[in-house]
């Protein structure tokens, strides 16, 4: 619900989870550092070479059990042949469940854009994966410092201040499929 009181549209994935237990995991199996992943860049060819490899899109039964749980913790990291690939292949199988979530939103409606902040929106990976599954869609990685006191704050602001809005109060870097456009 908003501020005023009108219903809104959300769907939530909590995948930061996921996210963290994969990570050491794939930290384990390669050898690497924890936070090796931040250093991991977006690359279109392992994203085909990674699709095309899996085949056939997921039925329903597959989409309903993707929003329990990713299926990277099935899969066998030793038959990727670098961290960047098993990495790449985890944020697909994220991506899988976000695709589904966020198609509970968009179903019927005309949203344009989506923002992202937190952990996902500072993973490049993540980010130009959200736009090649919503193209239709501009993607954008947003930081705000404390967004939520900032927002209520911005819904009372013509009460206590005079003043305009600052126009800086939000970074925000577009993606697309293959670069980043702001």
């Amino acid at each position: 619900m908003e501020y005023r009181g009108k219903p809104i549209k959300a769907s939530r994935l909590f995948a930061g989870y996921e996210h963290e237990e994969q990570v050491k995991r794939l930290a384990a199996h390669f050898n690497t550092a924890v936070d090796y992943y931040k250093t991991v860049r977006y690359n279109p060819d392992i994203v085909q070479q990674l699709t095309s490899r899996a085949g056939t899109k997921a039925n329903q039964a597959d989409k309903n059990a993707m929003m329990q749980k990713s299926v990277f913790g099935q899969r066998d990291v030793a038959l990727y042949a670098a961290y960047e690939e098993a990495y790449h292949q985890l944020m697909l199988d994220i991506m899988a469940q976000q695709v589904v979530s966020t198609g509970l939103v968009l179903k019927n409606s005309a949203v344009k854009k989506i923002f992202v902040d937190g952990g996902f929106g500072k993973n490049p990976v993540y980010m130009h994966l959200l736009a090649a599954a919503f193209p239709k869609v501009e993607v954008y990685a947003a930081s705000v410092a404390q967004a939520s006191a900032m927002g209520a704050a911005l819904a009372v602001h013509h009460y206590w201040n005079r003043e305009n809005t600052p126009t800086d109060l939000i970074e925000l870097k577009q993606y697309t499929a293959e670069a980043v456009i702001s």
